[in-house]
């Protein structure tokens, strides 16, 4: 069977089994089996290990090693999805009792979705030079109580625009031929921006929800939304959307992101990755565990708000 089928056949069988009408689903992965290749996975299909214990049946396991970068049977393992302008994400994750993370203000690296620029360039693409990289993950405080807080973030290396003097360099008026991170844009509301030499160099923005956080030892439902920003009068407007609720309470809602410039104005999501990553290091031995994943490109109707115009004069 082609990917094309594989994608068509995943498609039909998580629309048969959501009950909502307007849950437009890529894919789902229970986790029941490592029978990953069957099910449209690629790259490394002996991903994690198959345990029971899940929020439903079996579950993934991450579990690293102390001083390990990857847990056990690491590495890349990828979907190929229909390239979407809008993406809506939902797991079940669980956290060991003693969590510590990276102990850095950065990693753990877990869910990818790459654009398909970065897919067309490379089904195998590199995970840290991109056109655009979006990330969903949980931060560590550093220190005790090692606090487990919400993280959402964008890379687009392979954008920045190194032309036009030092970095970071905002070069939101000047072209539209940048990066739409930390290194040629202004950082929104809420975010960090990082930006340093790499290749030429890496340009990123992270939201992390410092109000709020998941136990350990309990499953969490996470969800979240990301839809691309709108190209007017050849410019990219800073109206996208990046959302992100824990058990049902929302505790990421932007809508002024930046995900793409007229460079790129069809860019759109197109590619779903798991790879655990601690770049220095697990500090000590750990596990987390993840289930019930669904991959769609709009979230249920509940989730959905609607804000009521103003200024409106009723006669």
């Amino acid at each position: 069977m082609n990917m094309k089928k594989i994608i068509i056949t995943n498609l039909l069988l998580a629309i048969s089994v959501l009950f909502s009408p307007s849950f437009s689903s890529a894919f789902t992965e229970s986790f029941e089996n490592n029978n990953f290749a069957s099910r449209g996975w690629y790259d490394n299909t002996n991903q994690g290990t198959i345990v029971s214990g899940g929020q439903s049946g079996n579950c993934l396991q991450w579990a690293w090693a102390s001083g390990a970068t990857t847990p056990t049977n690491g590495g890349s393992m990828r979907m190929q999805l229909t390239p979407t302008d809008s993406l809506y994400l939902s797991y079940y994750v669980k956290f060991q009792t003693g969590w510590r993370g990276s102990q850095k203000t950065y990693h753990p690296h877990m869910f990818y979705i790459l654009s398909d620029l970065d897919n067309t360039a490379n089904i195998y693409s590199p995970l840290a030079n991109n056109y655009l990289d979006t990330y969903v993950e949980f931060l560590s405080d550093v220190g005790s109580p090692y606090t487990i807080r919400p993280q959402l973030a964008i890379q687009d290396e392979k954008r920045v625009n190194t032309s036009n003097g030092a970095l970071p360099n905002n070069l939101a008026a000047v072209t539209e031929n940048r990066s739409v991170a930390y290194c040629n844009n202004p950082v929104p509301s809420g975010a960090i921006g990082t930006c340093y030499a790499d290749n030429p160099y890496y340009s990123a923005n992270n939201w992390v929800a410092s109000n709020a956080s998941v136990s350990t030892n309990a499953w969490h439902h996470v969800e979240v939304y990301f839809k691309m920003n709108s190209i007017s009068g050849g410019k990219g407007q800073s109206d996208g959307l990046m959302q992100e609720w824990i058990d049902g309470v929302q505790v990421i809602n932007h809508s002024d992101v930046l995900y793409r410039t007229n460079q790129d104005a069809t860019k759109k999501w197109a590619q779903f990755v798991l790879a655990p990553y601690m770049g220095d290091g697990s500090p000590i031995a750990q596990s987390m565990w993840i289930d019930e994943l669904t991959v769609g490109t709009s979230p249920p109707t509940s989730k959905i708000t609607i804000s009521a115009p103003t200024g409106l004069t009723v006669k």
